[in-house]
């Protein structure tokens, strides 16, 4: 019986459906696999480094990871700024030649953006701010679609795809991932899924363009401390998937927890070269680009996020606030501050001297007294 509706099935079928079937939904095909002789000699494209070794280059998905004020979007700017005009950035070389990049994200207001591009480039020639002007692209928040750029969306898509097909960026920085993610950013399948889109629309053009996701960090003393070391890997907020996906991560932490001007740079993630050492970095008001901070201690920063060093507890804004009514001496700040319980003099002194020197705090013959400085931090 089965064998007569086979029969029967096979001389009122028509041929023709199966050609227009396969023609729409052609089968998949296999993976692309090649043997040892192949892949020897398989051309492939040169490897071009657009921040130091293998920190951001073509082709390749890097991750910024940092807490919320630790100057992410800044620091993507510069690195674009820096790489257009073939400048270093902390201390890590860029392409000489320049290439184009594209900054798309919610996180900051068109006013913020404008303002900061500005001071970035108001020192440079007027040959060189041609270049950058060419070579820099900025998505605003002017109309209200602007701001939605989440991908769950079929339109938001592909207003994504049109840019990407006006603009063909070499670089795209995405800011904040938050803003782009679909689903739950703590589950692995959705983190996955958002990587897949991202890379579609991105390289829907040009399959090299170089994707860099900026994304929060964990917060507190102790997740701060990840930025280095063993648990580097868990320094991201969210499912661990995005580490998965990226080949190099760039982690920011605060360098100081008084001088918000003042942050680390180290590597989190480096799959495909040796990742570059920790650099402190320190931001000039003026020009709102970071330099290399030459004061910068990476182990003396360890112990003070770890809670090592010298019984570290103060810091100086706390005592600054015991300044305010009078100058004190020493013996006075540390008692007001709790005593021994709280933490050593020996800690209270190291943070006197650094407020003395920052310009927090002057002395006098009754002792400590803010400066204008001083105030400022705790008004």
């Amino acid at each position: 019986m089965t064998t007569n509706l086979i029969e029967i099935w096979k001389e009122i079928e028509d041929p023709n459906f199966h050609v227009t079937e396969n023609q729409l939904h052609p089968s998949p095909k296999p993976f692309t696999v090649l043997n040892g002789s192949k892949l020897r000699s398989v051309p492939v494209p040169e490897k071009v480094d657009i921040l130091g070794d293998g920190v951001i280059s073509l082709g390749q998905l890097t991750t910024i990871i940092g807490q919320g004020g630790t100057g992410k979007s800044r620091v993507t700017m510069q690195i674009a700024i820096s790489q257009i005009l073939g400048w270093s950035m902390a201390g890590l070389k860029t392409h000489p030649e320049p290439l184009k990049h594209l900054l798309i994200g919610t996180e900051n207001s068109i006013y913020r953006q404008k303002s900061e591009y500005r001071k970035m480039t108001q020192s440079l020639s007027p040959e060189q701010r041609e270049q950058v002007d060419a070579n820099m692209f900025f998505h605003v928040v002017q109309e209200m679609d602007d701001a939605f750029i989440h991908l769950g969306s079929d339109d938001i898509r592909k207003k994504w795809v049109d840019t990407f097909e006006l603009v063909n960026p070499d670089v795209v920085y995405i800011d904040p991932y938050g803003e782009v993610h679909v689903g739950d950013i703590n589950k692995d399948a959705d983190v996955r899924h958002t990587l897949r889109e991202i890379t579609k629309v991105c390289r829907r053009f040009n399959p090299r363009t170089a994707i860099v996701i900026v994304h929060h960090g964990r917060t507190g003393r102790a997740n701060i401390a990840q930025a280095v070391g063993w648990d580097k890997g868990n320094y991201a907020l969210g499912s661990k998937a995005l580490y998965s996906g990226a080949r190099s991560q760039i982690n920011i932490a605060p360098a100081d927890p008084d001088d918000p001007s003042r942050i680390i740079l180290s590597s989190g993630k480096s799959n495909d070269a040796k990742p570059f050492d920790p650099v402190g970095l320190k931001l000039d008001d003026t020009t709102m680009l970071y330099g290399i901070d030459a004061s910068f201690d990476l182990q003396a920063w360890k112990a003070d996020v770890d809670g090592k060093q010298l019984n570290t507890n103060f810091s100086i804004k706390e005592v600054a606030q015991q300044l305010l009514d009078k100058p004190k001496k020493n013996s006075e700040i540390h008692a007001e501050l709790g005593g021994s319980e709280a933490g050593s003099r020996r800690s209270l002194d190291r943070i006197l001297a650094k407020g003395k020197k920052e310009g927090y705090f002057r002395t006098e013959k009754r002792g400590y007294k803010l400066t204008k400085k001083g105030s400022d931090l705790i008004s």
